[in-house]
């Protein structure tokens, strides 16, 4: 496992400046020309074009697991066909996320009570870049070419910080998306070029009737989980707009600082996905590494959790952009607890999808529609309800019990499994 371990230091680095220059970017420049009334729409927003991408997310998925299949066979001809599909099957399923998104989006900038102008425009976008991108950085995930990914981590997040300097001052959260675009395209660039050098001038061959049974076979379950987990989460972010905008602003400057959290453990879930189906197409098992990367994730998220709430206790009332929120720096810890547990449940679904193994969606979806259905009362208006009005601290508990639940569901099912195998 060393070769494992070392490209996952040298991808740390990588994405830990590119976290970095985020980071300034997130807590300084956008506050800085978002205003507080707008703030607390930005991460509603973006789960929103998350979710117009997502057709194509389901698509490429797939694409990608067979992609470190062949490639781990040293097949480059059906890899190089496969990457041509993708990329024009994902161009085909936006053009449908496009169609629907006058449906979606306005009654969102009603509810967040911010002004369209071209943001409906930039949205769309971002999505689109966003969502074409995984086609090719896939590809250089699935050939193991970390050092690629590194590159990327470490100019996307600068480009991003440049484009958003320069389009921001011109109309605060339009130009946020408009950078939100830049990285995505660099990356799309850099990695279709590794790419076609990596498989050279072999010809596409065909790949269509060998993989189909397992095309489908993973795409079902996985769209349905994607679906009810997008949607989800999307629903755990609508009871912002009925929270006083002060609060909503704050959980969007404590996010940045809960979100330091996920840098534990979301190199792992990056790198985790091709490994393991390249594993799993030699016979291997790899049901070790995944205890270890889920337990690193969620430990060393909750220790940074804690790290970072006490010290912005003291950091708070000393910034400008800041200070307005001090009072509400002690959320930092719970939800950088939500984000830990979140992102070593990634690292169950990366390893079982890399399997093509979706026994957990019986469990899983549940939680997910069930989350959903509760969250959807809500949002019809705590008042009509007679929940009393609503704070930071109700959110909590929205988006804490999905997370904890399908945790718990995670990793009691690896454990269970770990223990089958006699290990």
């Amino acid at each position: 496992m060393a070769p494992f371990w070392k490209s996952a230091a040298l991808l740390f680095v990588a994405l830990r400046f590119g976290d970095l220059v985020n980071f300034v970017t997130g807590v300084w420049l956008v506050p800085k020309f978002v205003g507080p009334s707008e703030l607390g729409a930005v991460m509603p927003l973006v789960q929103a074009a998350g979710l117009l991408s997502l057709p194509v997310s389901i698509l490429v998925a797939p694409y990608s697991r067979l992609l470190a299949v062949h490639l781990a066979r040293g097949q480059a001809g059906k890899a190089k066909a496969m990457v041509r599909d993708a990329a024009l099957l994902s161009g085909a399923a936006f053009l449908a996320s496009a169609a629907v998104s006058p449906f979606v989006l306005p009654p969102l900038f009603s509810r967040f009570r911010v002004e369209n102008g071209n943001l409906a425009v930039a949205i769309i976008a971002s999505a689109a870049v966003g969502a074409v991108t995984p086609v090719f950085s896939e590809t250089v995930r699935a050939m193991g070419r970390f050092g690629v990914v590194s590159l990327c981590n470490l100019v996307c997040a600068p480009l991003r910080f440049a484009v958003m300097a320069v389009a921001m001052p011109l109309r605060g959260i339009t130009g946020y998306f408009v950078g939100q675009s830049a990285g995505p395209v660099f990356t799309s660039i850099l990695s279709l070029g590794a790419f076609l050098r990596g498989v050279g001038r072999v010809r596409p061959e065909p790949y269509w009737r060998e993989d189909r049974a397992a095309f489908f076979s993973f795409v079902v379950p996985f769209a349905a989980l994607s679906v009810a987990g997008g949607v989800r989460a999307m629903a755990e972010l609508m009871p912002m707009s009925f929270i006083p905008q002060t609060e909503a602003a704050a959980y969007y400057q404590i996010s940045r600082f809960s979100e330091l959290a996920t840098y534990a453990g979301v190199t792992l879930v990056y790198m985790l996905f091709p490994v393991v189906a390249a594993r799993q197409a030699q016979g291997k098992d790899s049901i070790d590494l995944l205890l270890r990367t889920m337990a690193f994730s969620a430990l060393g998220g909750l220790a940074l959790s804690a790290a970072v709430a006490a010290a912005a206790r003291f950091l708070f009332p000393f910034f400008p952009f800041l200070s307005p929120y001090a009072e509400y720096s002690g959320y930092i810890l719970p939800f950088g607890a939500i984000s830990s547990l979140r992102v070593s449940a990634a690292c169950f679904e990366a390893h079982e999808t890399g399997r093509s193994d979706f026994r957990f969606v019986r469990w899983a979806l549940p939680v997910h529609l069930a989350a959903t259905a509760a969250l959807a009362l809500i949002c019809r208006g705590p008042e009509a309800l007679r929940l009393g009005a609503w704070h930071l601290r109700h959110v909590v508990f929205a988006m804490g019990l999905p997370a904890a639940l399908i945790f718990a569901g995670a990793f009691a099912t690896a454990l269970l499994r770990f223990r089958s195998v006699g290990r």
